[in-house]
């Protein structure tokens, strides 16, 4: 197996870490999941799961900052997967959501493309 092969293979592997950290059920239903949240082919989420591809720089730091875990860990195994919680906003307002926020979140992250952005129109809506 080549240098290029092997670490493509353990990209797959950090990938379903990383995922273990989410809302995205593990199992069969992953490949779907994975696919609907982040708006791509299942075939194409089928090959980074497998460790066959290796997604975009842009796709990659998405997929860090959702699973809370290290850029440099999720792209190439080196250092540490979880880096400790930046004093950033975000980390801070994520930090406080109550458990119904909690669930509303969750719900969200469910839903296809087509479905959030409906919801989101209806929210709009209603300003």
């Amino acid at each position: 197996m080549s240098l290029k092969a092997s670490a493509s293979s353990h990209f797959g592997q950090r990938l379903q870490q990383a995922l273990d950290r989410t809302m995205i059920p593990p199992g069969r239903q992953r490949t779907t999941a994975l696919a609907n949240y982040y708006a791509i082919a299942r075939e194409t989420a089928r090959l980074w799961l497998a460790g066959r591809a290796i997604p975009e720089l842009g796709r990659l730091i998405e997929i860090a900052d959702d699973c809370r875990v290290s850029l440099n860990w999720l792209a190439t195994g080196r250092g540490p997967m979880v880096v400790p919680p930046s004093l950033g906003e975000e980390a801070r307002n994520y930090e406080v959501l109550s458990p119904d926020e909690q669930k509303v979140l969750k719900a969200v992250r469910k839903l296809s493309v087509k479905r959030r952005q409906g919801l989101l129109a209806l929210l709009d809506a209603r300003d």
